[in-house]
């Protein structure tokens, strides 16, 4: 009986060898690799709103013709020129509609409006007949400006990179104060009832700059941006009343400023598709 158990074993084992050879020489197949991922698409048509925060610097050249009477008679024209920088913060919000043309290319239009708190000041004198006859300080402020531009720019995937350029105008004012005024100038002041005089204007002009703009989100960008804002066509008025040693005095001032103005903003926008 053993004997027999062990010819049954030995012969199982001689027909399974062959099996288990000709098993390992059947090809092996792998299963095909996963296709790749699409990839994603950016889609930047569609109107936005958002808001900025940055910085400004102001410079503002201005040219004045003093006219007026003293003790009842006109005195010669009177000219100064002068020049004020000025620096501060802004922040606002804009609106813009963009439109994705042919691949990559976007073209678009935006509007926006900042308030501002850049101020500065300068110093400046007049003359007549080659002679100093008053000096004053100026304190300049831009309270808010605006654009409307147009963009264009090339869209690498999620990243724009964009020009921009239009219309602005911005809301400025001066507040001149005299702090001498007769032949004592510059030297020691003469009394001088009324010293402080201002006005505000607000000046149109153009603006032009770029920026890159970041699609984090499907419907949510970031993006930082230089722009430069130029007013050439400005004018003020200043008036002074008030008496010189008991002689009455009234003087009038026609300023016409060039302002250049620089500004550095961040700015998040909601983009709805």
């Amino acid at each position: 009986m053993k004997k027999l158990a062990i010819g049954v074993v030995a012969i199982v084992a001689l027909i399974g060898t062959p099996v288990s050879a000709a098993d390992l020489n059947k090809p092996v197949y792998k299963a095909p690799p996963p296709a790749p991922l699409p990839a994603p698409v950016y889609n930047w048509t569609g109107w936005y709103v958002g808001g900025n925060f940055g910085g400004g610097w102001a410079h503002s050249n201005a040219s004045a013709i003093d006219n007026g009477t003293f003790g009842g008679s006109p005195f010669p024209e009177e000219f100064a020129s002068s020049s004020i920088s000025a620096s501060g913060i802004l922040g606002g919000g804009q609106l813009g509609f963009n439109y994705e043309f042919v691949p990559h290319w976007v073209a678009g239009v935006e509007a926006d409006i900042d308030w501002a708190h850049i101020t500065g000041s300068g110093s400046t004198c007049e003359f007549a007949l080659g002679m100093v006859t008053s000096c004053s300080n100026a304190a300049y402020k831009i309270d808010d400006f605006g654009t409307v531009r147009g963009r264009l720019g090339y869209a690498f995937g999620n990243v724009l990179l964009y020009g921009t350029g239009g219309f602005a105008w911005a809301n400025h004012s001066n507040t001149v104060t005299l702090t001498c005024q007769g032949p004592g100038c510059p030297g020691a002041t003469v009394p001088f009832a009324t010293s402080t005089s201002s006005d505000s204007s607000t000046p149109e002009g153009w603006t032009a700059g770029g920026g890159v703009e970041w699609l984090f989100l499907p419907n949510w960008t970031i993006r930082a941006e230089y722009l430069h804002l130029q007013f050439n066509s400005d004018s003020q008025n200043f008036a002074f009343t008030g008496t010189i040693e008991g002689i009455p005095l009234v003087a009038s001032s026609q300023a016409s400023l060039r302002t250049g103005v620089d500004i550095v903003r961040v700015g998040v926008n909601y983009l709805f598709h």
